[in-house]
C-alpha cells in the first residue's frame, strides 16, 4: 500500500466478511473477520489495490476545493431544515450555538476569530439536532418494525454512519442531517434490523430487503454519501 493512503486494522466479533471502508477524512479501514489471519488480510488487499488507489484517490479529490471555512448556513436535507448563521462574539468560556425556528436563524456564541471555537459549538448543536429530530425517526420506525431499542448514542464517527450493539444501542452520526432523507431511513432499517440478527448474514439481508427492496443501490449510496458532509465538520 503506498504511505499516502491511509488504513488501519480493526477486527470485528460480528464481521462475516472481510470489508474495506474508505471515506477522505478517516482514510482506508480494514474491518476483518475474527478468523481471518493477516496473511489471508493483505493477500485480499493486494488484489483489490487498484480499485483502493482509484477510490482512495476520488475521494481525495473531492476535498481539494471544499468548503473550510465557517460555513454561512446549514443545509439539513435529511430533516428538511435550512439554517443560516449568524456568529455573535460571546466573552462567556462556554461556547454555544441557539437556533430560532421562527426567523430560521442560528446564532453562534463564539468568538469569531476563533474558528475552532465556532465550530466546536456548531458540532455542539448539530449532536442535540440529531438526538431530537433522528432520535424521533428511529423511535417511530422501531415501533413500527417492532424493533425497540434500550438506548440512543449521537457520536461524530468518522468512517460509520451507525451501529447497533448487543445490548441494543442505537449509535447514530449526527452528519447524517447532511443526507437525503431515503438513505436516513435506509440507515436506520439497516441498524434496527440488527436488533433481530446481529451478523450480515443473508438472513439479515432479507429482513432488511423486506422493509428496503432496493437496499443495495441505497447502501451503495450511503457508501458515497461522505462527500455531503461539508469539509468544516471534520476539522478540529
Amino acid at each position: 500500500m503506498p504511505d499516502s493512503m491511509a488504513y488501519h486494522w480493526r477486527r470485528s466479533p460480528r464481521a462475516k466478511q472481510l470489508q474495506v471502508r474508505i471515506t477522505p477524512w478517516q482514510g482506508i479501514e480494514v474491518v476483518i473477520p475474527r478468523h481471518y489471519s493477516k496473511r489471508r488480510v493483505r493477500a485480499f488487499l493486494a488484489s483489490q489495490q487498484n480499485w483502493i488507489r482509484a477510490t482512495w484517490q476520488r475521494m481525495k479529490s473531492q476535498i481539494v476545493d471544499a468548503e473550510c471555512t465557517l460555513p454561512a448556513a446549514l443545509d439539513l436535507r435529511a430533516i428538511g431544515e435550512y439554517w443560516r448563521i449568524n456568529y455573535q462574539r460571546c466573552g462567556s468560556i462556554r461556547k454555544h450555538a441557539a437556533a430560532d425556528a421562527q426567523t430560521g436563524i442560528l446564532t453562534v456564541y463564539a468568538d469569531p476569530s476563533s474558528e475552532s471555537g465556532c465550530r466546536r459549538a456548531l458540532r455542539g448543536w448539530l449532536t442535540r439536532r440529531a438526538r431530537e429530530s433522528l432520535g424521533m425517526q428511529a423511535a417511530q420506525l422501531g415501533q413500527v418494525l417492532g424493533c425497540g431499542y434500550r438506548r440512543l448514542q449521537i457520536r461524530g464517527q468518522k468512517s460509520r454512519w451507525g451501529s447497533c450493539s448487543s445490548n441494543k444501542t442505537l449509535s447514530l452520526n449526527y452528519k447524517l442531517l447532511f443526507l437525503e432523507p431515503e438513505l436516513v431511513r435506509y440507515l436506520l432499517v439497516h441498524e434496527l434490523m440488527h436488533l433481530r440478527v446481529l451478523d450480515h448474514s443473508q438472513r439479515f439481508w432479507k429482513l432488511v430487503a423486506t422493509h428496503e427492496p432496493g437496499w443495495r443501490q441505497l447502501d451503495e449510496d450511503l457508501g458515497e454519501a461522505w462527500r455531503d458532509v461539508p469539509a468544516w465538520v471534520e476539522i478540529p
